[in-house]
């Protein structure tokens, strides 16, 4: 393995190594015409956070990021004050959506009394009965601003538990009738599309096309790969294999992958978990298995006194030709003490999908979610373009 130092993107193979996605804050301002939400990262919970302006209120809503979502939710209690704040009735064209592929709403029998719904919290688990309301989103610059009728979920304090610190809520990216991204291409009469870029302090959540928000020569940067299809909202790609350091696991595909911005680090089914681990900690010559700090499965100290470069571990697509790359601090977690631990865990038996991407794989990385065609695309950004990188306000 050469020796050099540990790279901080992700890299795409097809063929050959893409060339990168040179994003400035100049494009942006730019190129922009959709709804375009900034993102940062909470660092104790590794889960990002936008900020969105609802009802009359002055003050915005901050939300965690679930990808797979199916509908925007808050703590409507939380000190979030909107005269324009409305609940849904059970006899609403509205409740009527919230039902489509959710038998967890109900009208409680009464077609004038509000439309109850099951809200859940991605990231530990949890669900809440909540009430569905309507208020108006604002988006664009102060001279040009623009306002849709959004619809979300009012739900209990409680629900918030595990969520990022200052979070009142979630915003839900998923496939659903009233998730953010159906509900706004409905109001706009645009394709339903959803650009994520996600970054520790300048990342982006648009229902706009990459090309829209970063311009044309960053979407003819993407390779594309089909999203599977079912009746889940998440979003979900299939891996044919599993490579460490260029060998293939003995591991039977393909298997399905899920996309999640809750999730902090990859999990992998434990019967995958433990021939990964075994390859790997095999791969990893130049350095030393030390005991794991939790969550972590596997921990190294370094053989040496320079900086070491962990093998690389890439994901086969449609294709052994198209690769899906991760490595350096996008797979390696520094612990302190000279440790570093593998960012990918062993996430029991139980899950649906045998592999779920966690956000740290994600990040540096622009993902375009083509949701009329069931397309995601997938390109790289440079380390030197992550400091530019700054979003319209809101």
């Amino acid at each position: 393995m050469a020796s050099s130092s540990c790279s901080l993107n992700l890299f795409v193979f097809v063929f050959s190594l893409l060339s990168s996605l040179f994003i400035s804050k100049s494009q942006i301002s730019a190129s922009v015409n959709g709804v375009v939400f900034p993102v940062t990262r909470d660092l104790p919970t590794g889960q990002y956070v936008a900020q969105i302006r609802l009802g009359d209120s002055s003050e915005p809503v901050k939300l965690v990021v679930d990808l797979a979502g199916p509908l925007l939710w808050f703590d409507c209690s939380s000190g979030h004050a909107s005269s324009s704040r409305s609940l849904i009735s059970g006899s609403s064209s509205g409740c009527l959506k919230a039902k489509v592929g959710n038998d967890r709403v109900s009208s409680r029998g009464d077609l004038k009394a509000d439309c109850d719904l099951l809200v859940r919290n991605g990231a530990v688990g949890i669900t809440a009965r909540g009430e569905l309301a309507r208020d108006v989103l604002s988006f664009g610059s102060v001279s040009s601003q623009e306002t849709v009728d959004l619809l979300f979920a009012c739900a209990p304090p409680w629900l918030l538990r595990g969520l990022a610190s200052g979070a009142q809520g979630v915003m839900g990216l998923g496939r659903a009738q009233i998730s953010l991204p159906s509900q706004l291409a409905a109001e706009t009469n645009d394709r339903r599309r959803l650009t994520v870029y996600l970054s520790p302090t300048n990342g982006v959540v648009s229902t706009s096309s990459v090309e829209e928000v970063f311009g044309v020569s960053a979407s003819r940067s993407l390779v594309y790969t089909p999203l599977s299809t079912g009746s889940s909202g998440n979003y979900v790609i299939n891996v044919k294999s599993i490579r460490v350091n260029g060998k293939k696991l003995s591991v039977d595909g393909p298997l399905a992958a899920e996309l999640s911005t809750v999730v902090p680090y990859t999990m992998l089914d434990s019967s995958i978990y433990a021939v990964f681990a075994e390859a790997y900690t095999k791969a990893a010559t130049n350095a030393t298995s030390v005991a794991p700090v939790a969550p972590f499965g596997l921990c190294f100290t370094s053989t040496s006194s320079c900086d070491v470069e962990f093998p690389a571990v890439d994901l086969a697509l449609q294709s052994e030709m198209v690769r899906w790359r991760i490595h350096g601090r996008n797979l390696m977690v520094d612990v302190g003490g000279g440790v570093r631990c593998l960012g990918i865990v062993d996430g029991g038996s139980s899950r649906v999908n045998p592999i779920i991407m966690g956000g740290l794989q994600l990040e540096g990385f622009v993902l375009d979610f083509d949701l009329g065609n069931s397309m995601m695309g997938f390109g790289q950004v440079t380390r030197s373009d992550l400091d530019s990188l700054q979003p319209e306000a809101l």
